[in-house]
């Protein structure tokens, strides 16, 4: 483990929030991301505990060898509902249904204070950080279709950091990528990690991916999240899957 270990992020750098997909005009842009990378978030005593899925997957415009990367029809999909974190078919990502993610409505104007509420949401409640209200998301999936697939990846470093008290992080929350960590865990076991340096405010789990078999860095998928209550009866609240755009 390290401790307080700064990692740079990728091109373009950290991408400093100024407003969620859905409050913008012009042109639409492409969604977020989809992924499976973390079971849910939860505290038990006085620590976090950050649970690892055994399989991540990941999507991307990416070209990558279907031979090396690319997941099988059997690891496809083996949750009997589909939300915007789930494992789509193999071959290509599948643009989702009028009926097949929760959450609609406009997109949300801030992480920190009243945006959790009215922005899109999939696997374990996480708000989605640049989800398109309505069907948008959909429908842009749908026109790319033949340019999105699913990979199957793999954790190389996974890390949380304490980003500040709600005032704080409400003013000037982080984009998608790496942050100063205040933990890493390198080449981790898919398991459960935990992180007891535990107080009220936001944090953000994060895990760097890989492909599995195949020579390609698909960065960071983090986690926001905010923890509330007290001494003994701390709890997670209002997580936020902030993802880079596809």
């Amino acid at each position: 483990m390290r401790r307080r270990s700064f990692i740079r992020a990728s091109a373009g750098g950290i991408v400093a929030l100024g407003f969620l997909a859905g409050c913008s005009s012009g042109q639409q842009q492409s969604p977020p991301r989809q992924s499976k990378v973390f079971g849910e978030l939860t505290v038990s005593g006085e620590a976090i505990e950050i649970p690892l899925v055994a399989d991540p997957t990941v999507e991307s415009r990416a070209d990558i060898s279907p031979n090396q990367a690319q997941i099988s029809a059997s690891q496809a999909d083996t949750s009997p509902s589909v939300g915007l974190d789930d494992v789509a078919p193999v071959g290509n990502a599948r643009a989702g249904g009028r009926g097949g993610r929760g959450g609609r409505g406009a997109g949300a104007q801030g992480r920190g204070a009243g945006g959790y509420s009215s922005a899109p949401k999939g696997r374990h409640g996480r708000a989605i950080y640049h989800g398109h209200p309505d069907d948008d998301d959909d429908e842009w999936r749908a026109d790319h279709v033949d340019d999105l697939d699913r990979y199957q990846a793999t954790h190389r470093t996974a890390a949380i950091a304490f980003l500040g008290p709600t005032a704080s992080y409400s003013e000037d929350p982080p984009g998608p990528g790496p942050v100063e960590w205040d933990e890493t865990w390198e080449n981790p076991d898919p398991k459960t990690l935990t992180y007891s340096n535990l107080q009220r405010g936001w944090y953000r789990a994060g895990s760097h991916l890989t492909a599995e078999n195949a020579s390609h860095d698909f960065g960071w998928e983090v986690v926001d999240f905010e923890v509330t209550g007290s001494e003994g009866n701390y709890r997670i609240e209002n997580p936020w899957k902030v993802s880079p755009r596809l």
